[in-house]
């Protein structure tokens, strides 16, 4: 889903378990969630009992968080959809697209822990942003060849997911 996410969607995403994707989201969310309640705690906003709230908030956030967010794209794009690509489909594409975030979110709890580096922003938001090329190309595979319906979607999802983070970072505190 990093390198080539369209060739993902065509040919191999109904091998993958949708448990398996609810994995990669949830631990993405769950690292990037860890990331923000380590910076809180290292600026002095909030202790280690809400840290780890927050990161368990996070997993909720990037399974459940993120499947919901894919079945109302699914949803939204309805009117465009081509028949093959159904729900359970839609929904593990989006999830799937958060390996890149996956990833950043692991190198980033590795520069907050050894570096001491405040990194939820640096890593946490660079990996979801870098998960909106996989699903501006999941929302383009579900309709019938409408681009601006796609980035429209895209934009609004993108923007609910970030929001969504931040409100949530402001509960923290």
């Amino acid at each position: 889903m990093i390198i080539n996410p369209g060739a993902v969607l065509k040919t191999s995403l109904e091998r993958f378990p949708w448990p398996l994707a609810l994995t990669v989201s949830g631990l993405a969310f769950l690292l990037f969630f860890l990331q923000t309640g380590l910076d809180l705690g290292r600026a002095g906003h909030t202790d280690n009992n809400h840290i780890t709230v927050f990161a368990f908030t996070g997993l909720l956030y990037g399974t459940l968080g993120i499947a919901l967010l894919g079945a109302a794209a699914w949803l939204l794009t309805r009117p465009f959809h081509q028949p093959a690509r159904g729900l359970g489909w839609a929904v593990r594409a989006f999830c799937l697209g958060y390996s890149a975030a996956l990833i950043y979110g692991v190198l980033g709890l590795g520069a907050n822990l050894l570096l001491g580096w405040n990194t939820a922003v640096a890593f946490g938001v660079t990996g979801v942003l870098w998960a909106l090329g996989p699903m501006t190309g999941t929302i383009k595979e579900m309709i019938a060849d409408k681009p601006w319906v796609a980035v429209a979607v895209a934009t609004l999802c993108g923007g609910v997911v970030l929001f969504g983070w931040a409100w949530l970072g402001g509960l923290a505190t």
